[in-house]
């Protein structure tokens, strides 16, 4: 059900299959491994497609990086010393 609607809703599934909504949301967490995002029930855990789609990213945003050098050189000076202060008493 989960994956045909990923809006649907725990009182709905416990209707249903006939089982009590906490039962249905223990199922659903640790059974399934699913958790509730902006009223969506997702996975917790990326598929392989996903991974696939970050290393891609990644992998882009490296050679970028290593084409445009020159935008992410490090700070050249230092930062300023902070003053100290002694107090007497």
């Amino acid at each position: 059900m989960i994956k045909a609607n990923r809006r649907v809703k725990q009182k709905e599934i416990a209707n249903a299959v006939g089982i009590s909504k906490e039962r249905v949301h223990d199922i659903i967490t640790t059974v399934l491994g699913y958790r509730k995002v902006s009223a969506r029930w997702v996975p917790r855990q990326l598929t392989v497609e996903m991974k696939a789609q970050r290393k891609d990213m990644c992998t882009q945003l490296l050679e970028l990086s290593t084409v445009f050098k020159k935008a992410f050189v490090p700070r050249s000076s230092p930062l300023p010393p902070i003053p100290s202060h002694s107090y007497t008493v």
